[in-house]
């Protein structure tokens, strides 16, 4: 078998991909009409329990070449039973509230309850005049709900276009041209626009300064990174930006006991260092020649780098990742020597290897029955097994996802379907692959539950209903997706020719957690049939579902929406907004630091995600694709330490 230049670079795309699960766990697409808005609120009571409570908002939109407005009553009541969370929609024109709308309205309602720090619960309505679609409505409706809480008032005639992230980083949208001349014709005298996107496009594709456009037609146009500087525009009152916190570091203790579990990865890694060795040299020359070995080295090299610098956590987490990935390469080299000792008679062989996973499933459910026999006692418990039920997740989801891409290659290999031999090899690689990794990832899952159990930790605050709470992040995730689907899959689809299924497949084999996110819905009926529900530890499966769903959802938005640069492969390549990013990232730390301090403050010692934050630390100094999972190790590590504070009882710290 001899590798072609396609098969060599496909194997690169498979290790930079693959790195993120382990972690974890283009052009722009056309724009649809997408809301910005406006609003007098009726003040509420407190930030801890929000009254019932309403504000009308005028939102801006695209439509065609023209920019259009609406409006739409947002109001938020409590729920009618505890830890119920609900988003309804009213509208007076057939499909009036498009799907991207009403992801974009769910994921705001989450976000703004997150960043408030209030119970996890509520009922959201969007009652909308005419028809909208689109995403740009997020960062302005999360502000508004905010200030539902607070009872502030936003300025009558200041209004903005924007999408929203968890940290509360604002992300970039189209149509802004024509968003700030319907703002003009309406009378808005300020319109805030995220950060980097003063010179963009029309829809005719001309470049437009839209602050010196602004000012021909009496409008202030200003550029905004985050909430909290959106905020203060929008009604006056400050809210408290996250400090720039200490860097959290590991206490002797935990040190201590985080230190054997790297140890064992690096030995886990020079074992398979020795597995690879003495694979045949031609096999070898096809992984390195690809960059993969150098790559998988490099979080080795670093991992040992960081454990002499006494960064204990971040050491851990590339060393399993490092581990974990050279096992899957070293698995995937062996299953296919028979090619190289029988030709094409030892893809029978290969086939049979690949498709038979029996002992894989055997092993996950066993540890699912391990993790419903530990007991926790603190919410540092909780986070040790939620991200243990998370990882076992991600690992039987690769699995699926692989036995199903491999179960295609071999159809239609026998239907003679593929145009080369070249082609073939291209297709059967990544999925093979892909399926020794789930093996490797459940190994290091049963590790990272090791290092994330019995720290010291608060005690669980009184009546906290965890499943209500996973099933929380469960509906964040659901709204991601199908805004992941609608604002990104199927305009690609549209570029290419393409159905939005085919769209999602092709995605799925150059970014891993795409994979994943598809594969995951298909298999969580299964997975909640089995684990079932009152069950030992039900509650932390479904929020270790949950919260790793949501955060993977969100940040393939993040990415992929109108930031990100794709070549013809769909491979991330660059970015279009620098601006953006460099703020996702900044906030995004912030966030982290000071959330694990405040968990620190109340007796709890989050362990994995000081190692996020340490690893994070390293990555956002890399190449783009480095930089997005830096910002989903820091969206996932707040989200998480927010829940767990959420658990411990401990608001503090979120926006007054």
């Amino acid at each position: 078998m001899v590798a072609s230049r396609r098969y060599t670079a496909a194997i690169a795309s498979v290790i930079a991909a693959a790195l993120g699960l382990a972690a974890c766990s283009a052009a722009a697409p056309p724009q649809t009409p997408s809301p910005a808005v406006t609003a007098l609120p009726t003040p509420s009571a407190s930030t801890t329990a929000p009254a019932d409570s309403e504000i009308t908002v005028t939102w801006l939109a695209v439509a065609g070449a023209k920019g259009a407005t609406g409006t739409t009553v947002i109001s938020r009541r409590q729920p009618g039973s505890p830890g119920d969370f609900r988003v309804e929609f009213s509208e007076n024109e057939v499909g009036g509230i498009g799907s991207q709308s009403q992801a974009g309205a769910w994921n705001a309602a989450i976000i703004s309850t997150l960043l408030l720090g209030l119970p996890l619960e509520g009922e959201f309505r969007f009652a909308t005049d005419g028809r909208i679609d689109g995403p740009s409505a997020g960062a302005l409706t999360t502000a508004g709900l905010i200030a539902l809480a607070r009872g502030d008032a936003f300025a009558e005639h200041v209004t903005m276009t924007g999408t929203i992230n968890a940290t509360g980083t604002i992300g970039p949208v189209g149509g802004i041209p024509e968003k700030v001349a319907a703002a003009a014709e309406e009378g808005f005298t300020k319109v805030l626009i995220p950060l980097g996107q003063r010179m963009t496009p029309n829809h005719e594709g001309e470049l437009v300064d839209v602050i010196r456009a602004g000012d021909r037609d009496g409008v202030e146009v200003i550029e905004v990174g985050d909430i909290y500087e959106a905020y203060s525009h929008l009604t006056g009152a400050n809210i408290d930006v996250p400090g720039v916190s200490r860097d959290p570091r590991l206490d002797a203790a935990s040190y201590d006991k985080v230190k054997p579990q790297t140890d064992a990865a690096l030995a886990r890694y020079a074992s398979a260092n020795s597995g690879f060795q003495r694979l045949p040299k031609d096999l070898q020359a096809i992984f390195d020649q690809a960059g993969l070995i150098g790559y998988v080295d490099g979080y080795a090299t670093k991992a040992a780098d960081l454990q002499r610098q006494g960064l204990q956590a971040g050491a851990y987490d590339l060393a399993a990742q490092a581990a974990a990935l050279l096992e899957a390469v070293v698995a995937t080299g062996e299953m296919v020597v028979p090619l190289y000792t029988q030709g094409l008679d030892g893809l029978d062989v290969l086939f049979s290897q690949a498709l038979d996973s029996s002992t894989a499933e055997k092993e996950f459910f066993a540890f699912l029955d391990r993790l419903s026999t530990y007991t926790p006692k603190t919410v540092a418990d909780a986070e040790g097994l939620v991200n243990a039920y998370a990882g076992a997740f991600d690992a039987y989801s690769l699995l699926t996802f692989s036995q199903q891409a491999i179960e295609t290659v071999k159809k239609r290999y026998e239907t003679n379907d593929y145009a080369s031999m070249e082609e073939f090899f291209d297709s059967l690689l990544i999925p093979v692959m892909w399926s020794q990794l789930s093996r490797s990832q459940l190994e290091s899952s049963a590790a990272t539950f090791e290092v994330g159990r019995d720290n010291p930790g608060a005690a669980f605050a009184d009546e906290i209903d965890l499943a209500q709470v996973g099933n929380f992040f469960r509906r964040g995730a659901d709204a991601n997706l199908t805004a992941f689907t609608e604002n990104v899959v199927a305009p690609l689809a549209d570029q290419y020719g393409a159905s939005t299924d085919q769209m999602l497949a092709r995605l799925a084999n150059v970014d891993i957690a795409v994979a994943a996110a598809i594969t995951q819905q298909q298999v969580q009926p299964a997975i909640a049939d089995y684990i079932g529900e009152g069950k030992p530890n039900a509650s932390y499966a479904t929020l270790g579902y949950g919260l790793n769903n949501y955060v993977r959802n969100q940040s393939l938005v993040d990415k992929y929406y109108n930031n990100a640069r794709l070549d013809e492969n769909l491979n991330v390549v660059g970015v279009q907004y620098d601006a953006v990013l460099g703020r996702a990232l900044d906030l995004g730390k912030q966030q982290l630091a000071d959330e694990v301090g405040r968990l620190r403050t109340g007796g709890t010692e989050p362990v994995l995600s000081v190692a996020g934050y340490e690893v994070a630390g390293l990555l956002r100094n890399g190449n783009v694709l480095d930089q997005f999972q830096a910002i989903t190790l820091y969206n996932g590590g707040f989200l998480t330490t927010r829940t767990l504070s959420y658990l411990a009882g401990q608001p503090e710290g979120a926006i007054k």
